[in-house]
């Protein structure tokens, strides 16, 4: 059995801040084979986070029954693939690809191939993480979405946000990306029917051609933060619901736990602090846009309203 400083479960944004900032023997998990090839996601940050822009974006617009809002939200869009790529090849640490991890266990981990013990685990496999279920019974929601890339017909700086009756409970994007745009829909129901409709609006404006370059699906979780630390083992990123529950967002808050998670494995951070710095800095925030999120689905009715009273472009406290 494989004895660590600490082993990292998933190798997205939070599992790859984590292992680039871990000092001790760690261990990167990733399930898939060949990482990044269909990430579920629209791939829009804000504009000072570190990695490299395939677009900057100006503001945004949200479409809803009330019409129009324009909002100056500035941000860029990142290439997810190549971004994370090229942070796992930069990996010093040892990286095991196609083995998915079963179960976590008083410092042990089970895979699809062997077991593994580590001082620290830190579990950043996404939003069914195996590393939560092994000791969370806690209730868990999630918000199905999908993504296609699209050509564009003529450029565009800003991020485009639709609110309709039949994408219940969610929205539909669409981000810039160069020549390409990152479409899609999460929402309740029959999501196929939801991703059609936006891109014929999106077509019958001019904006893209219906030629899909990719295909994504995931999940996206509704749930909050979780319990964070629990003996010595960690959630970070969609596994421990670092994500925005109203917006979907989630890649820049993964880096920060990753990161902080890493200083709890080096020694430089209690488990103690870890939990206050993160319920300081996140816990509020998210309880907040939680909250906007019952706002949006309880009015859905009359969605004017319950968009006027949730969404970002009016409130983003």
């Amino acid at each position: 059995m494989g004895i660590y400083d600490v082993i990292i479960i998933g190798a997205g944004p939070a599992g790859l801040s984590c292992a680039l900032h871990a000092d001790g023997k760690a261990l990167v998990l990733e399930k898939e084979r060949f990482p990044y090839r269909k990430i579920a996601c629209a791939e829009w940050v804000p504009p000072d986070f570190d990695a490299p822009s395939v677009q900057r974006t100006q503001k945004m617009i949200t479409e809803y029954p009330g019409g129009k809002a324009i909002s100056p939200f500035k941000g860029k869009v990142i290439d997810r693939e190549k971004w994370q790529s090229e942070l796992l090849g930069r990996l010093k640490c040892e990286v095991h690809l196609g083995e998915k991890a079963l179960w976590v266990r008083d410092g042990v981990v089970k895979t699809d191939r062997g077991s593994y013990r580590a001082r620290w685990i830190v579990g950043a496999d996404g939003p069914l993480s195996s590393v939560r279920r092994s000791f969370s019974r806690e209730r868990e929601r999630f918000l199905p979405a999908v993504n296609v890339r699209l050509p564009l017909l003529k450029p565009l700086d800003e991020t485009l946000i639709f609110f309709r009756d039949e994408f219940r409970g969610g929205y539909g994007w669409c981000f810039p990306r160069g020549e390409t745009a990152n479409v899609g829909v999460g929402m309740y129901g029959p999501i196929m029917q939801g991703l059609n409709l936006l891109i014929k609006i999106l077509l019958t404006r001019g904006l893209v051609e219906d030629r899909r370059l990719s295909f994504s699906a995931g999940l996206i979780p509704l749930f909050g933060l979780r319990s964070r630390i629990s003996r010595n083992v960690i959630l970070v990123g969609d596994a421990g619901g670092f994500t925005d529950p109203l917006t979907g967002a989630g890649i820049a808050s993964a880096w920060d736990a990753g990161k902080l998670a890493a200083r709890v494995a080096n020694g430089d951070l209690s488990a103690e602090d870890y939990d206050k710095i993160i319920g300081r800095t996140y816990g509020g925030f998210l309880r907040r846009r939680y909250e906007k999120r019952v706002i949006l689905e309880e009015r859905w009715k009359d969605l004017k309203r319950a968009v006027e009273e949730s969404w970002i472009a009016f409130s983003r406290a």
